[in-house]
């Protein structure tokens, strides 16, 4: 299953109105389904802020320091005052508007996300961040600024599932500048902070001219070095601005917060390695469009848990462990499961899955305590299932669905995990027909 990217955006759906009252014993046996779950949208993970605890405004009183040395001019980079740090209103990751460069200078490198100012943003695989930096002159001989240019940065970094590689694309612009700050040159450098997890790379050649109204883009390629079974760290950013015959004092330095640590592993899909996010639980989509996922949007919608529905009811979490799945399987899909000869090779699908710690067999449930149901073929456009047992009240669901449509949804799931890079016990959310 594709990932959720930063080109999502929208409001959530709402659950589907199509979901009825569940009927009682002796009452109507069908009822219609429609799409469960929600789409998944990028989250916030905060502000981008620079690491430094000096600033601009402090150097002033290390000015008479310079002059004493010689030093006529000095310069630092600190964050613009305006640009937002914290408790903005989230705004949905999406596909970058204008390109700031007349139309065909922008490179593939570039960033392809826009994001609120001064937030960071994050999918499972994917997250963005931008701020607005200024970089000040200072006479160490008066005291007083006699420069100053403003400029927009922003970072996109991209995680790879099914390998160890990582990157970033990177771009910053001059917005403006006057009195000294002349002759500007840039360098954008990033690495990762911890131990060896892999290399520093630097997003463009040295250090690049860069004028008023001008984009620099880079980036920066990286390769996690699996010197153990899994590792969390973090990146780090230093954007360098000099100007002609100037000091700078304080370079920009900038990492994700705790929220975007990176999980590296070689767990989750045998001998492969990768890269996500692991604090953004990712959401299975399944299409509404065999008897499978029926089974699946149903149980959704009408177990007491709601399992995998996203704001309304309870995650759902691996299980790995192949001895425990099958143990699952065999409680759940026990005698209290008869044939259907109405159904073409029939089979018994459970709900929640074997392979998650929902199972009802780890609930301590058996197939008599679940809810037993037919999903039939559609009439009219319109799903609906019919009740083998009183469905009220249930944890789990086992449904009488044709053995291949039973497949595709298991096929599904196991991609999923692979694609997302779910370990044991992770939590994931489930959307049907959205």
């Amino acid at each position: 299953m594709a990932s959720a990217t930063l080109a999502l955006a929208g409001a959530l759906l709402a659950p589907a109105s199509a979901t009825a009252t569940v009927p009682q014993a002796g009452a109507e046996t069908t009822q219609d389904v429609g799409p469960a779950g929600e789409i998944p949208q990028p989250q916030t993970a905060g502000p981008v802020e620079l690491d430094t605890k000096q600033s601009c405004d402090t150097l002033q009183e290390q000015l008479d320091g310079y002059a004493e040395q010689g030093i006529e001019t000095v310069t630092c980079l600190d964050q613009l005052a305006s640009s937002p740090t914290g408790g903005q209103a989230a705004a949905p990751l999406k596909a970058a508007d204008a390109a700031e460069e007349p139309a065909g200078a922008t490179p593939s490198a570039a960033p392809k996300c826009s994001v609120a100012m001064g937030q960071w943003y994050f999918t499972r695989l994917d997250a963005c961040g931008s701020l607005q930096l200024t970089y000040d002159v200072f006479d160490t001989r008066t005291k007083k600024k006699i420069g100053g240019a403003t400029f927009t940065a922003k970072q996109e970094i991209i995680l790879q599932a099914k390998s160890g590689a990582l990157k970033t694309d990177d771009s910053l612009k001059l917005d403006s500048a006057w009195g000294a700050a002349k002759g500007l040159r840039a360098a954008w450098k990033t690495e990762c902070l911890s131990g060896s997890a892999c290399g520093a790379s630097s997003a463009w050649s040295g250090a690049q001219a860069i004028g008023v109204g001008k984009t620099l883009y880079g980036g920066t390629s990286h390769t996690w070095k699996a010197g153990q079974s899994t590792e969390g760290f973090h990146t780090k950013t230093t954007v360098t601005i000099t100007g002609a015959g100037q000091i700078l004092l304080y370079p920009a330095t900038f990492q994700p917060p705790g929220k975007m640590t990176i999980r590296c592993d070689k767990i989750a899909s045998g001998s492969s390695t990768g890269c996500v996010f692991p604090s953004f639980t990712p959401t299975l989509m399944l299409p509404l469009e065999n008897r499978g996922q029926v089974n699946v949007a149903w149980s959704m919608q009408n177990l007491t848990d709601h399992w995998g529905w996203e704001g309304k009811g309870s995650p759902l979490t691996r299980e790995m462990d192949e001895a425990v799945i099958k143990a699952n399987r065999g409680k759940v899909c026990d005698s209290a499961w008869k044939t259907d000869p109405t159904v073409p090779d029939d089979s018994c699908d459970e709900f929640p899955f074997a392979a998650t710690n929902q199972s009802g067999a780890q609930l301590n449930l058996s197939g008599k305590d679940c809810a037993q149901i037919r999903p039939d073929t559609p009439s009219g456009g319109r799903w609906t299932v019919s009740y083998i047992n009183d469905t009220s009240g249930r944890r789990c669901t086992i449904g009488h669905v044709p053995n291949k449509e039973n497949g595709s949804v298991g096929g599904s799931l196991s991609r999923f995990y692979q694609d997302q890079r779910i370990l044991n016990d992770e939590k994931f959310w489930l959307a049907v027909g959205r």
